[in-house]
């Protein structure tokens, strides 16, 4: 009975999403026929659709002076015409994440606009599941004992981490970047020094930085203990290779996937979540080099190299991949791999929903014959030849998410 659970769903040897804030978005039009490119098989002005799986972020309110786009219009509870298109991406999975409740950089955030953003969560049964800080000093709301971040204090106007929880928030992004290509990797001479190299730069040049940087190690998540009691996981996003950033627009977007980055996520066999602004300065077109990467990227998803996918998915992958706890016993002349149903993690027992169990792969014996089970019912699975390490397994198929019918009005 030789079972173990393999890092990522077979065949694959690393993983990414990418996680791309909607700060300056030129148009709900630009914004939807990007999305139909990334997702979909598709002719559309940016080419002829990749079919990958890639989400993306909204705003509920813009408070700033600047064009946005988000569901209400400005501060007011009128809906846009993105709101019905915010809430089917919401429902397919297309939108995982809220990059604040809104862009508040000039002030003016206090509960009560989380408040009425609950209401339309609960009016459409809407779950939000990643949680992204944005803004600068005046910007309250966001979560994490840092500097000017009050979100998940109590006691001020901008409370409202306990809302979070209610509308099915479970993964935060408080600001910690990376430069290491692949999280939680192979312990190759790349990783280590890097990592050193961050944990050098944290202890001299950044040491007076109270707001977040980099985590000591290389996780793509830590827990996260809130100063309301909440808990919630605290991803990393990895911004680039060379240890700097500009706009992070659309641009050096092409520069971030560029093909020594995606061969040696590869090599390192990591696990990463990319963090872009892509929707900033995407006009009609794109440039040749980012179509080029994009591309690269495609023919590593179909070669079976890269498994990508949305960001809220990878998380919670990556959580039930570390947490999920089983049983191995043998009925005649097959082995049963028995799922518990619930994971013990830091943040305490969490259950566990049958579609989240989708890509999980064991390693098993050659010649034995297996079955998985969970909650007392046997759970379609696909027996996997040998992968590179000479091991056949068993997995979980993982179904691509449904990419909705999407009419701008």
């Amino acid at each position: 009975m030789n079972v173990s659970l393999r890092k990522f769903p077979f065949p694959y040897r690393c993983a990414l999403a990418i996680s791309s804030d909607i700060d300056n978005a030129s148009s709900l039009n630009n914004f939807v026929e990007f999305m139909e490119f990334l997702n979909t098989k598709r002719q559309t002005k940016y080419g002829l659709g990749l079919d990958l799986e890639i989400g993306n972020s909204f705003w509920f309110f813009n408070g700033s002076q600047s064009s946005q786009l988000s569901y209400f219009e400005g501060l007011t509870t009128t809906e846009t015409k993105m709101a019905p298109i915010i809430r089917s991406y919401l429902k397919s999975g297309h939108i995982d994440s809220l990059h604040s409740w809104g862009n508040f950089d000039q002030g003016g955030f206090n509960r009560s606009y989380a408040e009425r953003c609950m209401q339309i969560c609960d009016k459409y049964n809407l779950k939000i599941p990643v949680w992204i800080n944005h803004g600068v000093g005046l910007n309250h709301q966001k979560i994490g004992d840092y500097p000017e971040m009050y979100g998940d204090v109590p006691n001020h106007s901008s409370y409202h981490s306990d809302i979070l929880i209610k509308i099915g928030c479970e993964f935060a992004w408080t600001g910690k970047t990376t430069h290491i290509i692949g999280q939680n990797a192979n312990k190759n001479i790349s990783v280590l020094t890097k990592e050193f190299i961050q944990w050098i730069l944290k202890q001299t040049k950044y040491r007076n930085i109270k707001d977040p940087i980099y985590d000591n190690g290389n996780n793509l998540f830590n827990p996260l203990f809130l100063r309301d009691g909440n808990k919630i996981w605290e991803f990393t996003r990895y911004i680039n290779a060379w240890g700097n950033a500009g706009m992070l627009d659309l641009n050096e977007f092409a520069d971030q996937i560029q093909p020594r980055v995606l061969k040696r996520l590869i090599f390192n066999e990591g696990i990463m979540i990319l963090y872009t602004h892509f929707n900033e300065n995407l006009f009609n077109s794109i440039s040749k080099k980012l179509y080029k990467n994009l591309k690269l990227l495609c023919d590593f998803a179909i070669q079976n190299d890269i498994f990508i996918t949305t960001t809220a998915r990878l998380l919670k992958f990556w959580e039930l991949s570390n947490f999920i706890s089983y049983d191995i016993r043998n009925v005649g002349k097959k082995t049963i791999i028995t799922l518990n149903d619930n994971l013990h993690t830091p943040l305490g027992i969490k259950p566990i929903e049958n579609i989240y169990l989708q890509g999980l792969t064991f390693y098993i014996g050659l010649s034995e014959s297996y079955s998985i089970v969970f909650k007392g019912e046997e759970i379609n699975t696909i027996i996997n030849p040998p992968d590179e390490t000479g091991k056949k397994s068993i997995t979980i198929p993982w179904k691509k998410l449904d990419y909705p019918n999407i009419n701008i009005i």
